[in-house]
């Protein structure tokens, strides 16, 4: 698994309220902006990765699962809904892409 999916997942972790999952509307608009934002970047979104992922986290188990199905059902191609466009995904992702290369650089 990627640095980047990884350090995606920790970074919706630290914005969402993990103990509900994505049951508010900002925090699923949230996780759909990024993972729509991560396959245009090309990144896989596999159900194994990022349920492991979340449960690292402290997604409840529930949860991660939905995290997880969600996330394949966008790296497969379909379509989601997003009724509270926060323009947070794609921004989100263009902070982490330049600090992991950023990382990369100085060591």
């Amino acid at each position: 698994m990627s640095e980047l999916l990884k350090r995606s997942i920790e970074t919706l972790s630290s914005i969402v309220n993990v103990a509900t999952g994505l049951a508010h509307p900002l925090d699923d608009a949230r996780a759909k902006e990024l993972f729509k934002a991560l396959h245009a970047t090309g990144e896989p979104l596999t159900y194994s990765a990022v349920e492991a992922l979340a449960l690292a986290n402290k997604w409840p188990s529930g949860h991660a699962q939905t995290l997880a199905e969600l996330a394949e059902r966008i790296g497969n191609g379909g379509r989601v809904v997003i009724r509270h466009r926060r323009d947070w995904g794609e921004p989100t992702i263009a902070r982490l892409k330049a600090e992991i290369e950023f990382k990369k650089e100085t060591s």
